[in-house]
């Protein structure tokens, strides 16, 4: 089985956090109490990021819909001491055993996304892919995906976006500077 991953447009996304909303539901992240609400005391797998550019009246804001990258060489899956955190043979996923975890956060230390979350019982969660919704649905696609009304989340093959991304940016470079790339060298 090929490595599947969502890729995430900058240039697309318009920071509505349909994505982060939808993985709240799908993976029944809510808090389930006001106080938790209130406090901020619930995960979020996907988070949606403002950065804002530029000089003053001139500012530039995009938005960055984050989650876990699944790394290839994860750096998150080498520093856990119990082996709560592991690679999917099969697919590439970097899933967590709560199982196994002690909630020592080295993970959390390592992560240069700051994605692992904990949950109340200090276990360590994040995101899965959708691991359920996708094995009863081979067609489907992580929620995250499916709810981006603006496209700019995808997901696939590895491999296939990689490539594809490379035609976009080939493409732009092209049309910015008006000359076939080959000749700019």
């Amino acid at each position: 089985m090929s490595k599947k991953s969502i890729l995430f447009d900058i240039n697309r996304c318009m920071g509505c956090n349909s994505c982060q909303l939808a993985c709240k539901q799908e993976n029944d992240l809510a808090p389930h109490n006001i106080e938790d609400a209130l406090a901020g005391n619930c995960p979020t797998w996907r988070k949606v990021i403002e950065i804002e550019q530029g000089e003053y009246g001139e500012e530039q804001i995009n938005y960055v819909s984050l989650a876990c990258m699944h790394c290839a060489d994860a750096p998150c899956v080498m520093a856990c001491p119990t082996g709560a955190l592991f690679k999917d043979s099969e697919d590439g996923r970097v899933l967590v055993d709560q199982s196994k975890c002690i909630g020592c956060r080295m993970c959390l230390q390592v992560c240069p996304f700051g994605i692992p979350q904990y949950d109340f019982n200090d276990l360590m969660q994040k995101c899965d892919l959708c691991l359920k919704k996708l094995s009863e649905d081979e067609n489907a696609l992580p929620a995250c995906v499916a709810a981006c009304p603006s496209k700019a989340l995808s997901y696939g093959d590895t491999n296939v976006q990689s490539q594809n991304m490379q035609k976009k940016a080939a493409a732009k470079f092209i049309l910015a500077t008006d000359k076939p790339y080959a000749t700019l060298f």
